[in-house]
């Protein structure tokens, strides 16, 4: 017959089975929970707060994005109510540029604040033309003003002047040029055009090409688009592009018309894939477009008689 005593240590003996056996289903369990990197792309996730963990990233659209409900919106400085164009560099860091003075500037988007600006130099002040566009590619920086003429420069520091290559393209007897981008599958630089001034071309939304190897405009590489394919869509009819920027996952080209507020959806053969409505209380002029490293839209608005501001569309949930 078991003494008291037996069965005290056979029960703690079981007792002690048991508490090891669950640590070890806790060890196993934590083994396989998802490890988070909370130090890779820190800026991207302040950007996009409300974006989803999983997102389709082969099929971005421009309907991927609720453009009925901004994620945040920024105020700009009062000094950059000017702002144009808008290109993202390499390293997820955004630049921008004023409307008259060749002056460069860097966002920090996660709270709109300027971290520094710098000047392609003119002997002793900002180079002066009407510059519309901005876009990085392969190490160097690209403005391009309405005429079509191409600067390029190297970044500069805070408070530096850069000195730059000027390009004529000649578009300009052409084209009102209104936006810049650049495309790395076939590494150019994509120019568009908001107003022809040709008579021949009438009635089309053309996008220009210059090559980065040949430093001149791709022979008959002009993307001609029927404007009626664009404006139809909007009720509208005139289509009138501001901006242009080509998706990151998609490749698709997204053009912004600030006159009619609106959104388009391009491939590189032009084909009119979607046109979209901006609001009209949070759009007053849009001018720039770029995509940050998670994908979401981010889209610039001159201030006109306010400030300028920055306006973020992350990718919509279960896309």
């Amino acid at each position: 017959m078991s003494s008291p005593s037996n069965n005290l240590l056979s029960g703690f003996l079981v007792f002690s089975v048991l508490i090891f056996m669950a640590s070890l289903l806790v060890r196993e369990d934590a083994a396989i929970e998802p490890v988070v990197d909370t130090a890779a792309d820190t800026a991207d996730s302040l950007v996009s707060t409300s974006a989803p963990s999983t997102v389709h990233e082969d099929n971005l659209t421009l309907a991927s994005y609720d453009l009925k409900k901004p994620a945040r919106r920024f105020k700009l400085p009062k000094q950059w109510r000017e702002i144009s164009g808008l290109a993202m560099l390499g390293d997820n860091r955004l630049l921008a540029h004023d409307d008259e003075r060749g002056i460069v500037f860097e966002i920090d988007y996660r709270d709109g604040s300027i971290v520094k600006s710098f000047a392609l130099s003119d002997q002793r002040d900002p180079v002066a033309d009407d510059f519309e566009g901005i876009a990085a590619a392969e190490g160097r920086v690209y403005l391009v003003s309405s005429s079509g003429r191409l600067y390029e420069f190297v970044e500069g520091t805070d408070g530096e002047t850069v000195l730059y290559n000027l390009y004529t393209t000649g578009i300009g007897r052409d084209h009102e040029i209104e936006g810049l981008a650049y495309d790395p599958d076939q590494r150019v630089l994509l120019l568009i055009s908001k107003n022809p001034k040709n008579p021949r071309q009438t009635g089309l939304v053309t996008i220009c090409r210059w090559s980065l190897d040949t430093k001149q405009l791709v022979e008959d590489g002009h993307i001609l688009i029927p404007a009626v394919a664009l404006s139809n869509r909007i009720d509208s009819k005139r289509f009138q592009p501001s901006g242009i920027e080509r998706h990151p996952v998609s490749g698709n080209y997204f053009v912004v018309a600030a006159r009619q507020r609106t959104i388009a959806e391009i491939t590189p053969q032009g084909q009119v894939l979607a046109v979209a409505d901006l609001a009209a209380d949070q759009h007053p002029q849009t001018e720039g477009i770029a995509f940050a490293s998670d994908n979401t839209l981010i889209v610039s608005d001159e201030g006109v008689s306010k400030r300028a501001t920055l306006t973020f569309y992350p990718v919509a949930k279960g896309q």
